[in-house]
């Protein structure tokens, strides 16, 4: 088997330090209402589909989320890790018809993200929340394309945590 046969597993993650609780922070994180977060030009011209909504069914480990996009995808995300206000990861599982990049398919093409999480820790200047993924790459384009998926999802994370700051801070008002 020669390199572009298999797989590659890689990592990415980004930080933000919030000013609120924890409880309401875990809140966004498990019940995202991304619908109102300003969607970047570049993420749709790149055939990124807009995230709406992402709600937990059934809380826990062995439970789910439902992240839906702007395409009719969704995740059906399984609770790997459920500590209340702490962490939480969970496996994305895209339904057959999430594509990106106008055609490469999440859950059977090159590059496929396996799992994802959150973990908020205290911070001299308020909670830091980090959002993490665990992302494949498989075969020649993979291997060609590892710097634009992993570009992708480290500017994808970065707009998350922005869009949950934003509503941390409407909240309060």
């Amino acid at each position: 088997m020669s390199f572009f046969e298999g797989y590659t597993t890689k990592y990415v993650h980004n930080t933000i330090v919030l000013h609120a609780d924890s409880s309401d922070i875990w809140n966004e994180i498990t019940n995202v209402k991304v619908g109102n977060f300003k969607f970047p030009m570049l993420f749709s011209l790149v055939g990124i589909p807009k995230p709406l909504s992402a709600e937990v069914i059934k809380k826990g480990v062995g439970g789910y989320r439902v992240a839906s996009f702007s395409n009719n995808a969704k995740f059906h995300q399984e609770i790997l890790e459920w500590e209340l206000h702490k962490k939480y990861r969970f496996k994305f599982n895209p339904t057959n018809n999430f594509k990106v990049g106008h055609f490469m398919n999440l859950s059977n093409g090159p590059f496929q993200i396996q799992t994802g999480g959150y973990e908020l820790h205290e911070h001299q200047n308020g909670i830091q929340l980090i959002l993490s993924s665990n992302y494949k790459l498989q075969g020649i384009l993979g291997a060609l394309m590892h710097l634009p998926f992993r570009l992708v999802v480290y500017f994808f994370q970065r707009y998350l945590l922005k869009g949950i700051k934003m509503n941390l801070k409407s909240n309060k008002n």
